[in-house]
Formats: C-alpha cells, sequence, structure tokens
C-alpha cells in the first residue's frame, strides 16, 4: 500500500474523530527512550540491536486506528508490514507503565527456545526489543466506550512498528557480546546499540530527499502467515484478545 493513500484515508479520520487523550511531546519522548533503553538491556545481550526513532507516518496510522476504539487489532498491519503492540487503562494514563507491562513479559519469554507458556503473553515485549524494528509512532484516544471490551471511559494506546517484528520461527535478536555484530552503516555501539555515525534528529527535516521514508512500504521477504498461538503474537484471536493486549484499571496495577 503506498504511503500517501494510507496518510490521506488516516489523516481524514483523524480529523473527523480526534478526541482527548492525544499524546504529550513528553510522552513521545518518554516512549521512545524508554524502548533504547529496555532494548539496550535485553538478556542474554545482543550482539545486533538497532536504536528506534519516532516516525509521524506510523504515528499518523496509530492515531487514526485508536480513534476507532476497537479492541482489536488493525486489520491492515500485514498489508502494511507493520507491528502493533496495544494497552487499555481506565485511570490516568502513563507510558512508562504501559512500556513496563510490555517489557515486563520477558519474565515468561525463553530465549533459549524461543517459546512462551500457553496460557502467557510474550509478543508484546518481542515486538519491543524486535532488532530489525527501528520506526515507532504511537498514539493515545481516550474512548467513551471501547469495542469489544466494553469499557468505559478507557484510554487506548496504540504502538505502531516497521519493519514489523515477531516472525514465526525467529528470535527477536540474535544474541552475542552488545554491538558485536553492527553493520558498518550502523558501526557505533551507543549503550549497547548500534547507531549511524551521522544519525541525525528524526523530528528535524532531512537536507536531501535520499533520507525520506519510502512512498511505498517495501514487504518484508520473511513475511509468513502467523499462528496467533505462537508466542501470544499480536495477530490474535477475538477469544484470546483479553490476555494478549494489555488491561490495566486503577485496581490492579
Amino acid at each position: 500500500m503506498h504511503w500517501n493513500v494510507a496518510l490521506r484515508s488516516a489523516g481524514l479520520w483523524v480529523i473527523l474523530s480526534l478526541a482527548a487523550g492525544q499524546l504529550t511531546e513528553q510522552e513521545k519522548s518518554t516512549i521512545i527512550d524508554m524502548h533504547n533503553e529496555l532494548r539496550s538491556k535485553v538478556q542474554p545481550s545482543a550482539a545486533f540491536m538497532q536504536k528506534v526513532v519516532w516516525d509521524e507516518t506510523l504515528r499518523v496510522v496509530a492515531e487514526a486506528y485508536a480513534a476507532k476504539c476497537i479492541w482489536d487489532h488493525n486489520p491492515q498491519l500485514e498489508e502494511l508490514s507493520l507491528g502493533e503492540n496495544l494497552f487499555v487503562n481506565t485511570g490516568p494514563f502513563n507510558a512508562t507503565k504501559a512500556l513496563l507491562n510490555w517489557f515486563q513479559e520477558h519474565v515468561d519469554y525463553d530465549f533459549e527456545t524461543n517459546n512462551c507458556p500457553e496460557d502467557k503473553m510474550c509478543g508484546h515485549y518481542t515486538q519491543m526489543v524486535w532488532a530489525d524494528s527501528n520506526r515507532i509512532g504511537c498514539a493515545t484516544h481516550f474512548c467513551d466506550t471501547l469495542e469489544g471490551l466494553g469499557f468505559k471511559k478507557a484510554t487506548l494506546l496504540v504502538c505502531d512498528y516497521y519493519p514489523t517484528g515477531n516472525y514465526e520461527g525467529r528470535k527477536p535478536y540474535e544474541s552475542g557480546a552488545p554491538c558485536s555484530k553492527c553493520p558498518d552503516k550502523l558501526s557505533l555501539c551507543e549503550d549497547n546499540i548500534c547507531v549511524a555515525e551521522n544519525l541525525f534528529n528524526p523530528s528535524e527535516k532531512p537536507e536531501s530527499d535520499d533520507t525520506e521514508a519510502p512512498t511505498v512500504l517495501p514487504e518484508h521477504p520473511d513475511r509468513k502467515s502467523l499462528d496467533p498461538a505462537v508466542l501470544g503474537q499480536h495477530l490474535l484471536v477475538k477469544q484470546t484478545a483479553v490476555h494478549s493486549m494489555q488491561v490495566c484499571d486503577d485496581t490492579n496495577m
């Protein structure tokens, strides 16, 4: 799918449907900083881990979908080659709490065997630390009613990742000494993460068109149809949605 088509469609929905509950600039920074901090601390350590940056295109896609107030994943994820994590909170929204809930799934994930117990969820964690995912865009929306869950007055967080992670049969990263397998284009090691020597600020306009996002999202060569049961991944059947997407309220956090 062309990015510009997705943006026109998403942008129109956002214009028509915006409500209170949008992410602040501080919350956006928290999301990126925490992703990179947590990615740098994975165990076992990663031989190659990329730094993630904020992507406004992904933010628009996430914002448009969040505004629909549906407790299920965006049906266009596979078409767009995007990964997605969801979180809902009926109390005051806290970005740090949301990300720590996703990351906490690492206690149930067995890196050695690449397995997760059937009654647990690990897919949010594995997407967060997927080495090849290097762009994130997130959005929140305050929903009077969250369809599919029945929550009232809830804040829905949607984070979209590109390229997507959670490929069947693959681990989120290759273990090894930190930065021991950084490619030439990401030759510097910064807090156990491979970065480019001239990494630009994604919030600034690129000096040339060479660094702009592609018009068309390339399809990942390893893309497979995922079994919803594998790793408790982000593409999940409706029956297990409550267990696959983080639900929080004032009483159980």
